[in-house]
């Protein structure tokens, strides 16, 4: 062949692979994208719930068949062993147990999916009771995973956790002191995109609450109720939107007119979702932030919210809020805040 035609030959296939490479990707590819990042980022919140919880078990079932973790008890290679790294460590979990002195905080997700394998970054924040029951940061860091795909569920490759405050490199670790899932059923492209779609709206929900709260929007806050929603902690219930205003005036009285906020603020964090139709249970944690007399930022009160949501008149809503105060606890917050209240 000559190199003119070769050099036809050239220009005439240049469109077509120029047109393949720019194709945007499918419906199908955009909503298995959106489920795949959906279900990698439950397995980063799972992992700090099984761990505050001592589900050791739970916990080492987020790893691959060799999966390994590594970090400050050296480096540990499938879940039985990782199972057995955190009882020789930890210790064996009590019958009924509930964590009321540390919990972790999760956050910064950075994701990037490739096919069956995908590498993600984030961050850790873990949390210790002080002498007063106040919440405390202990320690901070973040951690480095490689996940795969395995009998069609996101896993843990590989963990490392890398310390920041204080640094700590798993490289250099100091010296040591059940079966798949069934599959579930086929769902269409659209059942799937409602699935994402449901996903976020709900934990838009959560983050609003936060928002309306702080900012002292009652009716915003009450809004995210459904019309026999349920707010609750401790044995305290208020039912329905108006009850749940009421609450809040009776706590922070009335807001006045272009108010701003320079005390307090609420961070949310850990969020879980679980959708059932119309209906959706979801966890997270609270961490209340507010101002010491020098000014700076101090955490307050921490905790978690246990939530069950609605679909109703085509909106998510709250049908059922249980608020968990941690540290302090449910009886001494009940206190400080009577101190606090307007007289």
């Amino acid at each position: 062949m000559s190199y003119r035609a070769l050099a036809m030959a050239l220009l005439l296939t240049v469109p077509g692979v120029v047109q393949a490479r720019d194709a945007k990707p499918s419906l199908e590819q955009r909503v298995q994208r959106m489920e795949d990042e959906s279900a990698i980022r439950k397995v980063l919140i799972e992992y700090g719930a099984f761990l505050d919880a001592k589900d050791y078990h739970s916990y080492a079932g987020l790893f691959a068949s060799q999966g390994v973790w590594q970090g400050g008890f050296g480096t540990f290679t499938g879940p039985a062993a990782i199972e057995k790294m955190l009882v020789d460590n930890l210790g064996a979990p009590e019958p009924g147990f509930v964590n009321k002195a540390n919990f972790h905080l999760l956050s910064n997700p950075i994701i990037e999916i490739d096919g069956d394998r995908a590498h993600v970054t984030s961050k850790y924040l873990f949390w210790t009771k002080s002498a007063d029951n106040k919440p405390t940061p202990l320690l901070a860091g973040r951690y480095v995973d490689d996940f795969v795909r395995e009998n069609g569920q996101w896993k843990i490759a590989k963990r490392a956790t890398w310390g920041a405050i204080p640094f700590r490199d798993p490289n250099e670790p100091p010296a040591a002191g059940g079966g798949p899932a069934a599959a579930s059923p086929a769902l269409s492209t659209d059942q799937r995109l409602q699935r994402a779609e449901d996903h976020i709206a709900i934990e838009r929900v959560i983050v609003d609450y936060a928002e309306k709260l702080d900012a002292r929007d009652f009716d915003g806050y009450a809004a995210l109720f459904a019309h026999d929603g349920t707010w609750q902690t401790g044995q305290t219930v208020r039912r329905g939107p108006g009850e749940i205003k009421a609450m809040l005036v009776g706590l922070f009285g009335a807001t006045p007119p272009g108010y701003v906020n320079g005390a307090d603020y609420h961070l949310v964090s850990n969020v879980e979702v679980d959708v059932d139709g119309d209906h959706a249970h979801a966890r997270s944690r609270h961490l209340m932030m507010t101002r010491d007399k020098q000014g700076h930022p101090t955490p307050t009160l921490a905790g978690w919210y246990e939530d069950e949501f609605v679909r109703e008149n085509g909106e998510w809503k709250i049908f059922h809020r249980i608020d968990h105060p941690l540290m302090p606890t449910a009886e001494e917050w009940v206190k400080e805040m009577a101190a606090r209240r307007p007289r």
